[in-house]
Parts: C-alpha cells; sequence; structure tokens
C-alpha cells in the first residue's frame, strides 16, 4: 500500500512540474520526427564488383506529429570506402533549392571534406515574399508528408578491394511546416531524427582462383587455366576461362558446379561438386602436329550474362569448373587428361 502511494505521489509531482515548465514557457520535445534512407535501386542492400559505379539515393519521410510538410532539412553524408562527390537536388528538393529556397554556401551538393559529403539540403523560403526580393520561392507544402520522397541523388565508385562498406547518414537536423502567421510568415515545428538508415555496399571479389592438381597426360603435358574478367549476372563484364597446354586435336567436357570436391576419377581428381554439369566442348582443342603427340592445344569458355542466367546461377553465387579431355594414350588406360580447377563468385 505504502509503496502505491508513493508512486502515486510522485506522478502527481511530475505532473505538476511539467505544467509549471509549460507556464514558464519551457521547450517541450519535439513529437515531428523524419526517417532518412539511404537506398540504391530501391535496396538498402547492394552487392557490386570492385570498381563499379554506383548510384543512390536519398530519402525521406515525415511522421509522429501533424505538419504540413517538410520546411528545411540538412544532414551528412559518410562513405568508409572512399571519397564522394556532390550530389543534385530532385525535383521533389526545388523549394529548398536557391532561388526558391536557401541552401548551404556550396549549393544543395553539399561540402567535401575528407572525403564525407557535407551539408546535404536546404530550406524553403518560409516568409512568403513578404520581406526579402530573394528567394523568390512560394511555400511548398506536403513535402515528405504522404510518403517516402526521394530528394537528393549521387554516385560513388565501389572500393577496389573486396568487403563491407557502408553510406550512412549523420548529423540529421530538420524542421518541418505548421501554420502561416498572419503576417505571411511560416511557423516551423522542430524535428527529431526519426529511423537512420544506411546503404550497405557488399564488394565481392569476383576474380577467379585456381586449385586442385591437374593429371599429366600421356604426352607429358601438364594442364592448367587461366581467367581474366570477371563473371557478371548483369553483363557488366564476362569472365574467360582458357585451358592451357592441353594435348593437341582432343574433344573435351567443360564440367562445373557448386560445390568443391576432391573425387578420385580416371587416374585424377575431379574437384567440382554439387549440382555437376558437363558441357560437351563444340571444337577440340586444336594445337599443332599429329593428334595426341604435343602440349600446344587448350579450350576456351566464356562465362557471360546469358550463360550464368541460363544456369541458374545468382549474384553471390559459388562457382566451380575443369576441363576433362580425351586421351587415348592415357598410360593409367583411362583414355583421359584432366586439368586443374578455377573458382569465383558471381557479380552483379
Amino acid at each position: 500500500m505504502f509503496k502505491q502511494s508513493s508512486i502515486l505521489i510522485a506522478a502527481a509531482a511530475l505532473a505538476e512540474a511539467a505544467l509549471a515548465a509549460a507556464a514558464l514557457g519551457a521547450p517541450v520535445a519535439a513529437q515531428v520526427t523524419l526517417d532518412v534512407q539511404v537506398l540504391s535501386g530501391g535496396a538498402p542492400v547492394v552487392s557490386v564488383m570492385p570498381g563499379q559505379v554506383v548510384s543512390f539515393s536519398v530519402a525521406a519521410q515525415l511522421g509522429g506529429d501533424l505538419s504540413q510538410g517538410l520546411a528545411m532539412f540538412s544532414l551528412d553524408l559518410d562513405h568508409d570506402g572512399g571519397p564522394l562527390t556532390q550530389v543534385a537536388p530532385t525535383a521533389a528538393a526545388a523549394p529548398f533549392v536557391a532561388p526558391m529556397g536557401v541552401n548551404n554556401p556550396a549549393g544543395f551538393g553539399g561540402t567535401l571534406r575528407g572525403g564525407n559529403l557535407l551539408q546535404v539540403g536546404g530550406a524553403m523560403n518560409t516568409i512568403n515574399n513578404q520581406f526579402a526580393a530573394a528567394p523568390i520561392g512560394s511555400v511548398v507544402t506536403g513535402v515528405a508528408l504522404t510518403g517516402s520522397e526521394v530528394l537528393a541523388t549521387g554516385s560513388l565508385v565501389a572500393p577496389s578491394t573486396a568487403g563491407v562498406y557502408s553510406v550512412t547518414p549523420r548529423n540529421l537536423f530538420a524542421n518541418a511546416l505548421d501554420a502561416p502567421a498572419p503576417a505571411g510568415h511560416w511557423e516551423v515545428k522542430a524535428v527529431e531524427p526519426g529511423t537512420v538508415e544506411s546503404l550497405t555496399l557488399l564488394v565481392l571479389d569476383c576474380s577467379a582462383e585456381t586449385f586442385c592438381e591437374a593429371k599429366v597426360d600421356s604426352a607429358g603435358c601438364e594442364p592448367f587455366v587461366t581467367a581474366s574478367g570477371a563473371a557478371s549476372l548483369g553483363g557488366s563484364s564476362s569472365l574467360t576461362l582458357t585451358a592451357n597446354n592441353v594435348l593437341n586435336g582432343q574433344f573435351g567436357l567443360f564440367v562445373y558446379g557448386t560445390e568443391l570436391a576432391d573425387t578420385p576419377i580416371y587416374g585424377g581428381t575431379l574437384c567440382v561438386g554439387g549440382n555437376v554439369v558437363r558441357l560437351f566442348e563444340p571444337t577440340n582443342s586444336g594445337g599443332s602436329g599429329l593428334p595426341g603427340t604435343s602440349c600446344s592445344g587448350s579450350f576456351t569458355r566464356v562465362i557471360d550474362s546469358a550463360f550464368l542466367a541460363s544456369a541458374g546461377f545468382g549474384i553471390g553465387d559459388e562457382f566451380f569448373c575443369q576441363w576433362l579431355y580425351r586421351d587415348p594414350l592415357a598410360p593409367d588406360g583411362s583414355g583421359a587428361g584432366i586439368t586443374d580447377a578455377a573458382a569465383f563468385l558471381i557479380c552483379p
């Protein structure tokens, strides 16, 4: 009983103190909030290739207490993967850009410092053109009020080193339109930060690496795989794989799968596992001399977006591959030669 009475007394004291503070004109905490997101293609997380140009947007939405839309906003953008360039305002941000609005000295695009993009944003002309020749814009209501509004767009170059990076809004400051006063001034409300979401960049290392051990064939050839480029599902690049030092004049199979393996086969090692697919090579290994007498043959396979899409691979999937080819005079009687293998990730 004593505990409950104490709680009631304390609550009454707090209520009385709040009324006293209000009577003295003490500031009341803002109830209007602003959610800010940095997105790329509408997504908060994207997978990209090293050095890829990534477009992004800064979107905002008001919430909480009632208002008549965004009156001004300012925020910093921080990219931990390298320098940013100035952003550009969208059509929805026109009221915040001179001459309609008042923006920071470097323009709506912000001020660059140490790779960070500072002070993106601006303010509307809330004096309603009554007391100044410029800015000349009118107050525009409803900005970022009924939905997420894209206010700025920009681009960056993804870091050259694989890893996880972010573009983060910091130091958000804003206010919202309340109502126009009789003299033509618009009253504004303070805005508190709501949900602030960064753009996350997953920079993938899509370069191919070779592994496993090749089988020495009947001509003393030890074949090896080389690679150039990167496998991109979106078509921004392709990967060229070449089996070198192959027995000349022979047909072969390009074998690929989704997992690493170490399976003895034909006197060598099958390094590909998971969902294994075997593709017959339409041309033989070529080369010079009588078939099966030199190491001058080779096979080439281009891994492009069409190949990846038809094979059902997605961004970030692992790809393992190697070649098997005919070796009629193989000492072990298997009639087969086997290259080493290559592995890589699928890039956007």
